[in-house]
């Protein structure tokens, strides 16, 4: 018994991966080409940092400084702007509403996550037409509210103000983590001896941690770049952050560019080290975050 002859295999295989390398490779050249358009403002801001004032206005522009000029560097940190004070005002209000808050998101959260029927529905509607309320709009009552209670110029004003905003967007965003955990594990846990604030500090938050820490980011992005409440609640210099610092560089007559650019630099920095250290905890948090109801 003769076996049939077998046939050449077709040349489709490594076509197919030649034609998936193309494609793969379109996508990524896709990516750089995207990436690189969002991150040009930023390598703007830089180069125009490092140029004297009349670089700055030469034709054709330098894409790159022919003279590295550090001297809007030295001014931003010289007391001309009080960029120094500015800098420790917006860590203390940035770090102070990120703490709470987490503090008071979580609990609150878990307890929209667990709670059931129209109680529910109208304290999510109530966040999400709080969230989507611009700072212009609420900016003027918290005005009055701590004028009469003698807070304009605190830090505690603008920390509260900074909340108003950044809670409901938590709140809304955490909810989901906490409802897809499983009950169950909850109620073995309780079964072994844990309380209920236990149970969400030993068992409940270590699993969502990512979460947690992508939503803790964006909360101290928010008030570290918030500018509106910030210009509202304060007049004096010793305690405005660094938007309101920044905004005075903008002169009447004229604009230092250079000490514009070398500042929006400085403020800029702690965001993106920020986001290059949690980048792992932000991309999962977002990803799992993404699946879930």
């Amino acid at each position: 018994m003769t076996t049939p002859p077998t046939t050449p295999r077709a040349a489709r295989p490594p076509m197919r991966r030649s034609t998936a390398k193309r494609s793969a490779a379109l996508k990524s050249a896709i990516a750089w080409l995207i990436a690189a358009a969002y991150l040009f403002p930023v390598y703007w801001m830089i180069n125009t940092s490092l140029k004297t004032g009349k670089d700055m206005f030469a034709v054709p522009p330098q894409m790159v400084p022919e003279d590295l000029y550090l001297g809007s560097y030295a001014a931003v940190f010289s007391p001309t702007y009080g960029i120094p004070q500015a800098f420790l005002n917006s860590t203390i209000i940035a770090t102070s509403v990120l703490v709470l808050t987490l503090l008071i998101a979580i609990p609150a959260s878990y307890a929209v996550a667990r709670l059931r029927g129209r109680v529910t529905t109208s304290m999510m509607i109530m966040l999400t037409v709080v969230q989507l309320l611009p700072a212009i709009a609420i900016s003027v009552p918290l005005f009055v509210m701590f004028r009469q209670a003698g807070l304009i110029n605190s830090y505690l004003s603008m920390i509260l103000a900074d909340i108003s905003v950044t809670l409901p967007f938590a709140v809304i965003l955490l909810r989901p983590y906490f409802k897809m955990f499983p009950y169950e594990v909850e109620e073995a846990a309780r079964i072994d001896g844990l309380s209920a604030i236990g149970t969400i500090i030993r068992i409940v938050i270590p699993t969502i941690r990512p979460g947690i820490i992508m939503i803790g980011s964006f909360a101290f992005l928010m008030a570290w770049g918030e500018f509106t409440f910030a210009l509202t609640l304060t007049t004096e210099q010793s305690i405005q952050p660094l938007t309101v610092a920044l905004n005075r560089i903008i002169g009447q007559y004229g604009t230092a560019w250079n000490d514009l650019m070398a500042t929006a630099a400085v403020i800029a920095a702690p965001v993106l080290i920020l986001f290059i250290v949690l980048q792992r905890y932000i991309v999962a948090g977002l990803a799992s975050g993404a699946t879930k109801g």
